[in-house]
């Protein structure tokens, strides 16, 4: 059994809502509509075939927006929200920002086959303790075609490449800025810190801030109404960072705006205009100067996986029935893996894991439930239920500096990504970019 634990299974459980992923069906079901046309209203009369921008010739269509606006709402775990004129807007620039850094890849030769691909969907789908049919059926069900998922993952992964092996492979970084970073890695320990991630969209020119600004405004709403930052970030963000959710690490307190050092963990600022980018932060972690991270604590807790048959007989319901009666009743990890071996369940045992990669959802059940008690049932779909129970947990323990060669390599990284983002905000700044639907 796979135990790795990353950001994705969040993912898995924001499925476990039964949200209608739709679009409005008629003008009348929007409440107090505008008296002029919407984005909305132009959408929906619009045939799903019709082009609704052009990017250099390419067209993204009026169904490339329904379709990406489907797998948004569903991958945030939106209960039944419409789509609003902003949200349609935010997707729109989305594909715009997709279909440019897709042109990149086309010009500097990059390509991803289609075992990488399958490879890349295949692991999260595996992330969230699925197969790749369990999860495509899973898409069905809720209305959404999983080719917009795989659409969206080759993006990624043409950009990644075209990062790495078109500007990647002419940066070199010298010893002197290693020994430099290292010194101020070192004495930022000594200083108060703040683990933050980003969301980020660029102001490519004077006469373009006011739009961005709006944008950054609407994307600020959906969060104060819910929806997950680390969501929000990977489908908006222009930043590299939204790929890993907005997430940009540990940053010294005096490297902030005031307005984030003062956010309480688990908030987000409003938008900050910062050079030519308007930033929405969130504090995702802090610590004091030489402490460790409450995040950088371990524990170990255990998974425990119910699988309902479509076709369940009485037995399995009497041995599935009688664990979930009891499961309230049993103390400590050990009765617990007992009684699930019993009941022919499937039981993951997750020993010191980071925190941090714990899901916050997972985290939120432990701190309701405490030590050695089960969690309520989680229902991911029709046929699977999930039960955890918390078995032990250690203090933090303070994270040794990486070494050189790992320095050496982040640098260039924040090299290879500064320099992308340069070299994308100016193709988009001399893109022919023709909007046919109102913006």
């Amino acid at each position: 059994m796979n135990r790795k634990i990353i950001s994705h299974v969040a993912f898995c459980l924001l499925f476990a809502s039964n949200a209608a992923i739709a679009l409005p069906k008629s003008k009348e079901t929007l409440k107090n509509p505008p008296k002029k046309t919407s984005v909305v209203d132009h959408i929906l009369k619009s045939s799903s075939a019709s082009i609704a921008v052009e990017v250099n010739k390419d067209a993204i269509t009026i169904n490339d927006i329904r379709a990406r606006l489907n797998l948004i709402l569903l991958s945030a775990g939106d209960n039944g929200k419409q789509a609003t004129d902003e949200m349609i807007q935010q997707v729109k620039e989305a594909l715009v920002q997709e279909k440019l850094q897709r042109q990149i890849a086309v010009l500097i030769k990059v390509t991803v086959s289609k075992t990488e691909l399958d490879a890349a969907v295949s692991g999260i789908a595996k992330e969230n303790n699925m197969t790749l049919e369990q999860m495509a059926e899973f898409f069905k069900g809720k209305g959404v075609n999983i080719q917009t998922l795989r659409d969206r993952v080759e993006s990624n992964l043409l950009w990644i490449k075209s990062v790495r092996e078109g500007i990647g492979g002419h940066i070199a970084i010298s010893d002197r800025e290693v020994e430099n970073e290292e010194r101020r890695l070192q004495q930022n320990e000594e200083k108060e810190q703040f683990e933050v991630a980003e969301i980020v969209l660029f102001v490519n020119s004077p006469e373009n801030r006011a739009h961005v600004q709006r944008e950054s405004m609407n994307i600020h709403k959906q969060l104060t109404e819910g929806a997950p930052f680390s969501s929000v970030a990977r489908n908006f963000s222009q930043s590299p960072s939204g790929a890993q959710g907005g997430l940009i690490g540990w940053i010294a307190k005096d490297q902030l705006p005031n307005d984030v050092v003062t956010l309480k963990v688990g908030h987000f600022s409003a938008p900050i205009l910062r050079d030519n980018r308007y930033i929405i932060y969130f504090v995702k972690d802090h610590k004091m100067p030489g402490q460790a991270a409450a995040s950088e604590a371990k524990i170990s807790y255990l998974d425990v996986k119910i699988t309902l048959p479509p076709e369940i007989s009485m037995d399995d319901q009497t041995r599935i029935g009688s664990f979930l009666e009891d499961a309230p009743k049993i103390q400590g990890c050990k009765t617990l893996i007992e009684r699930a071996k019993e009941a022919k369940l499937e039981v993951d045992e997750m020993n010191d894991v980071s925190v941090a990669m714990v899901p916050e959802g997972i985290r939120k059940f432990f701190a309701a439930s405490g030590k050695g008690k089960a969690t309520e049932p989680v229902r991911l779909s029709e046929t699977e239920l999930r039960l955890f129970m918390l078995c032990d947990q250690k203090k933090p323990v303070k994270k040794n500096l990486p070494k050189r060669e790992e320095i050496r390599m982040m640098l260039k990284e924040k090299r290879v990504q500064e320099q992308a983002m340069t070299q994308f905000n100016k193709f988009k700044a001399q893109a022919n970019i023709v909007y046919r639907t109102p913006r």
